[in-house]
């Protein structure tokens, strides 16, 4: 499946992340990578700085907390 297959299927942050990935191949992965992303960044202006930082490649821009998610048993 080539990168332009799996834009077509995905909502436009995730497409416009995508977009500035360097390396070829993994497409699967690099998408699975930067959904996961985007649903941790979601909730907080995380997201928005993301991009922010990632379009313009500046070192001018806000850290960005990606939150752990950690399962916890009992």
């Amino acid at each position: 499946m080539t990168t332009s297959m799996l834009l077509s299927f995905n909502p436009p942050i995730v497409k416009r992340l995508l977009g500035w990935k360097k390396a070829e191949g993994e497409d699967k992965w690099s998408e699975k990578a930067v959904k996961s992303l985007v649903k941790k960044l979601k909730k907080s202006a995380g997201l928005e700085e993301l991009e922010k930082a990632i379009t313009t490649q500046s070192c001018n821009t806000k850290c960005i907390t990606i939150p752990s998610i950690r399962k916890q048993t009992y």
